[in-house]
């Protein structure tokens, strides 16, 4: 695999959620989320970059679904000095999706929104190929009704192609963002039929009752795509680097928690 070690790092405890519900918390060794999800850090006190390893993951929130193959935080070759040596990297899977994402704790989703412009989003990458996808887990949306009620559906965004180089995914003021399930009026109609791109400030509006059960970054089953990796995952004002030994990078296991995002 191009530009990837051999993985020396796994996640150590399966963390699974079902379809549209709130990450799981490990099977052995359970604790409660630190502060840091999603709701803290769009305007709380743990603003910063958040250093995860393999032994720290599961309890920093970050796990995937029980019908994908978990990301695993493995060595990296050739990466950019704000990568480092690790990153979270992607396999082929020969049946499911590969993913991680980290629990919002049923955020609302118009939070995603300051100012009404969306909250700092973006990645480094590295592909061969198709590029792994910024995913935004809902329940409650605005979409039509199931056994299970629970509204489940997912806003994703997806960076330009790679070429074996490290790149940056940055959606911004993007119009490429679109959900898994048409989205719905009040009356039941149809606004944003399924896969159709708009803006995120758009899909928002459409989805008033939304909370965020979920976000982070997938690679589908269908995509063969090889050397597949992320890294300074950031979402609202928080930044996760993924690393191998949390000595890898200066502050500990919590890096800086200096505000990226102050004004």
């Amino acid at each position: 695999m191009k530009n990837l070690a051999k993985s020396v790092g796994v996640l150590s405890a399966a963390v699974a959620f079902g379809a549209g519900s709130a990450l799981a918390a490990p099977a052995t060794g359970a604790q409660s989320l630190p502060t840091g999800s999603l709701g803290d850090s769009l305007g709380g006190d743990t603003c910063g970059e958040q250093v995860v390893t393999p032994e720290t993951l599961a309890n920093s929130g970050w796990g995937a679904p029980e019908d994908e193959n978990a990301a695993e935080i493995a060595a990296v070759e050739g990466a950019p000095e704000e990568v480092g040596t690790a990153a979270l990297t992607f396999e082929e899977g020969p049946e499911n999706g590969t993913s991680l994402y980290k629990d919002a704790e049923r955020m609302p989703l118009d939070e995603l929104l300051e100012d009404g412009a969306p909250v700092p989003m973006s990645y480094q990458y590295t592909s061969d190929g198709q590029a792994p996808a910024l995913q935004i887990r809902l329940n409650d949306a605005s979409v039509p009704e199931t056994e299970d009620g629970a509204g489940f559906a997912t806003i994703v965004w997806s960076p330009a192609d790679g070429d074996g180089t490290w790149r940056e995914a940055d959606p911004a003021d993007s119009d490429q963002f679109w959900a898994t399930r048409d989205i719905e009026d009040a009356d039941g109609e149809t606004v944003l039929p399924r896969g159709e791109r708009t803006t995120l400030e758009e899909i928002v509006g459409m989805n008033p009752d939304a909370v965020v059960t979920e976000y982070g970054v997938q690679k589908t089953r269908d995509n063969t795509t090889e050397g597949v990796a992320i890294d300074d995952f950031t979402f609202g004002c928080e930044t996760t680097d993924f690393e191998l030994d949390a000595d890898e990078e200066d502050g500990g296991p919590l890096g800086s928690l200096t505000d990226i995002f102050s004004s």
